[in-house]
């Protein structure tokens, strides 16, 4: 993310769950009512077209060729994290934190999100671009949800979050999407070493990231490099990535039990047929979820 401007990854996953918003119903795998509102600019103007069914292939074909594969990740992963955190919450947690919410609106669109607090975690700069936008369209947002600016670089998250209200008593469940690729190797394990203080047993932590032999060039996948230089051109480069191989000790060494690990091909393998789609997602892009072990 660029200084004092709302991160650009954020403004294109919301454009990709708009577009996917304007799917037919049958086929679509989620609905996203605040996606559109979210946007401005050229990618309002370019979901607006794609309204149209002339104009919304020719955007789509776009998006296919000079992004392979991002589009199809993005909406995928989507839908596996909504069931994910539904699923949890249904299990017991009562608190929802978005680490790195970026332009997400689960905290509305999920109607289990209803019932427990949601902590909405993100720099101030696209967390006053996000809520300027949400205003304008419903007005004010529900009691439940709380935003929690922070500075990662000079902010205390830990005091933040329970500054907010979040009880690290209390089971969660925390998603920290898109973000990992984006930092240090020290700024995740940092991070993971907060998680492993701050929640209680039994929470949940969700969370995406690359492969990391996209980053040291062990492992080739298709398109990513068209990937690499999208992300780098917007000014937010892939940095860091984890080996799906050796998750699970790495989980371990901070108290956390990896669940499941999947990527968002196989994800697609796992909703898109039956919606009649032929979605590729990306060997290279994972979803996983882990357990806060006892202490």
């Amino acid at each position: 993310m660029r200084n004092g401007t709302a991160s650009r990854t954020a403004q294109y996953m919301a454009f990709f769950r708009a577009l996917e918003t304007q799917a037919p119903p049958d086929r679509r795998l989620f609905d996203d009512p605040y996606a559109f509102a979210l946007l401005s600019g050229a990618l309002r103007q370019f979901a607006r077209m794609a309204n149209f069914p002339i104009l919304g292939r020719m955007v789509r074909a776009v998006l296919e060729v000079g992004w392979p594969y991002t589009r199809s990740s993005g909406v995928v992963r989507t839908r596996a994290i909504d069931d994910l955190v539904c699923e949890a919450i249904r299990c017991g947690a009562r608190q929802l934190v978005l680490l790195g919410a970026g332009f997400d609106s689960r905290g509305l669109r999920l109607e289990e999100a209803k019932s427990v607090a949601v902590f909405e975690v993100d720099h101030p700069a696209t967390q006053t671009e996000k809520e300027k936008r949400l205003q304008a369209f419903i007005g004010q947002v529900r009691t439940n949800i709380r935003y929690v600016p922070v500075d990662f670089e000079k902010d205390d998250l830990e005091k933040k979050l329970i500054k907010a209200g979040f009880d690290p008593r209390v089971a969660a469940v925390v998603v920290w999407e898109g973000v990992i690729s984006y930092l240090t190797e020290a700024a995740v394990r940092a991070t993971f070493g907060l998680l492993t203080d701050l929640l209680a047993p039994s929470s949940c932590l969700i969370f995406t990231y690359m492969h990391k032999g996209v980053l040291d060039g062990s492992k080739a996948f298709p398109g990513v490099r068209r990937w690499r230089s999208w992300v780098s051109f917007c000014g937010e480069p892939f940095v860091f990535g984890f080996n799906p191989d050796t998750l699970g000790d790495t989980l371990r060494s901070f108290g956390f039990a990896l669940r499941s690990d999947k990527s968002t091909e196989e994800i697609a393998q796992q909703y898109c047929p039956a919606l009649g789609r032929n979605e590729p997602g990306s060997q290279a892009y994972r979803v996983a979820i882990a357990a806060r072990a006892e202490a």
